[in-house]
């Protein structure tokens, strides 16, 4: 194989496969990069055994071929290059890299080593915008427990009905749920369960391209495409394919339409979002393990947030839209900063029937993200 490549496009091929490659692999070989150079397109793979991605991007290719080479070391040296032309070339068991005032030389790895690159079929094939794709995932990740021992909460679910989706995370105290409508029906309903590792990778991978994305029995893909402007008058375009295991176990994920509570019932309020986090995350400096918690006092038009922990107290008031009898309730700090620093709107309801019930925050309109987390006691 030889190939020449600019080093800033070939360092934006690598930034996408970076995630993937395992730090401390299974297999020796999994910690490298499989490169092949064919048709003027470099494809570079990586895979942990789990997660495969596969980047495809223009090149000059004047030898075709394939390589397999160490990936971390690879990876941090291209990144010290800046706008450099760089060829590389597989010879004598030695992969070269040679520029203006440069020569590298890695050993080769075993290409015949390397994982065959995973197929499956597909059972549903469809499109999504990538970047509400991102924005859902991103809405839910924070409530998925990766070391949670029960397999059906270690990931997050892809609930496919007829015409939507629900992306759904819990971690069995606190429940996140984002809806996207699609124009047209599905020809299969299923559940699927996506791991923890994969949500992660594809808000990281996802831009704003569409997605396509194929589903099977213990596998999914998802395909999109990038571009990046080099320069004024060069831009770059390449492909994105990662194909992951699904986590088996989708049936036995808890029935959550049924804990959302009904805010017909419940009491409202309107809190400013900005004004709410900020003042949490000022609170929740006075909070410590053994004192992990916030209360938050409602009143009418006031809500006073308070904590108190081994350094001493802290209490701040907002201004709220509340018109209900006073409550107090009280929660983790992180169950409502997470929920707040992905939120996109200036205003969320707060819905709660009591201090000990679950409580629901969403946005003011719309009903297409749902947050519910259970309170602490009270004391």
């Amino acid at each position: 194989m030889k190939v020449n490549i600019n080093s800033d496009v070939f360092n934006i091929g690598l930034n996408y496969i970076a995630d993937v490659l395992p730090s401390k692999p299974s297999m020796a070989i999994c910690g490298g990069i499989f490169i092949e150079g064919k048709d003027n397109t470099l494809t570079l793979i990586t895979t942990d055994l789990e997660n495969t991605v596969k980047i495809s991007i223009e090149c000059e290719v004047k030898e075709k071929g394939q390589v397999v080479i160490p990936g971390k070391q690879f990876i941090s040296l291209l990144k010290q290059f800046k706008e450099e032309t760089i060829e590389i070339e597989s010879k004598e068991k030695f992969v070269n890299l040679t520029g203006k005032n440069l020569q590298y030389s890695f050993v080769e790895m075993e290409t015949e080593d390397f994982p065959k690159f995973p197929k499956f079929s597909s059972d549903l094939t469809f499109k999504i915008k990538g970047e509400i794709l991102k924005d859902g995932l991103k809405k839910i990740i924070f409530c998925i427990d990766p070391e949670e021992p029960r397999h059906q909460f270690k990931g997050g679910l892809l609930d496919i009905k007829e015409k939507y989706i629900n992306f759904v995370g819990t971690d069995t105290r606190r429940l996140s749920l984002f809806n996207i409508l699609f124009q047209e029906e599905f020809k299969k309903q299923m559940k699927v369960l996506l791991p923890h590792s994969l949500i992660k990778k594809l808000i990281n991978i996802l831009n704003d391209q569409d997605v396509e994305i194929s589903i099977g029995k213990t596998n999914i893909s998802f395909q999109t495409s990038f571009s990046k402007e080099i320069d004024k008058n060069k831009k770059i375009t390449g492909t994105i394919l990662l194909i992951s295991q699904l986590i088996s176990g989708a049936e036995e994920f808890p029935d959550y339409e049924k804990v959302i509570p009904d805010i017909k019932k419940s009491k409202i309020s309107k809190i400013n979002t900005s004004d709410f986090l900020t003042s949490l995350k000022r609170i929740s400096l006075f909070t410590s393990e053994r004192n992990n918690k916030v209360k938050l006092n409602f009143k009418k038009g006031v809500l006073v947030i308070s904590a108190a922990g081994d350094i001493g107290e802290a209490q701040e008031k907002i201004s709220i839209d509340y018109k209900d009898e006073d409550i107090d309730i009280a929660f983790p700090p992180s169950f409502l900063i997470d929920f707040l620093e992905v939120i996109d709107k200036e205003e969320i309801i707060f819905a709660f029937t009591s201090s000990s019930k679950p409580v629901l925050m969403k946005k003011t309109e719309g009903d297409d993200f749902l947050y519910i987390c259970m309170p602490l006691k009270v004391e």
